[in-house]
């Protein structure tokens, strides 16, 4: 499995109604993201023990294929479970 390393960006918001967010933001729920993306765990691995460490806007995918509609930078991640993300890299 790989090492999952994510660089994720927070955001603020102004106002009361703040804007979808875009992929490889920190979210609390779905809702908070752009159409398309889900609020989905982001994974570490320490050897073979996996920890959700936040969460952030994205997709799931199979390869690094699926997530290029998301830009050049992200690639495709183990999750904790038998899911994958694609998670921003620097």
């Amino acid at each position: 499995m790989r090492k999952a390393i994510w660089v994720v960006v927070m955001l603020g918001a102004c106002g009361t109604d703040p804007a979808p967010l875009p992929a490889g933001a920190v979210c609390k729920q779905t809702s908070d993201c752009k159409t398309g993306l889900m609020c989905l765990d982001v994974a570490q691995f320490n050897g073979s023990a996996c920890t959700v460490v936040d969460q952030a806007c994205s997709t799931t995918c199979t390869g690094d294929g699926d997530c290029a509609p998301l830009g050049t930078k992200f690639k495709c991640f183990a999750g904790c479970g038998s899911a994958k993300f694609c998670g921003e890299t620097p």
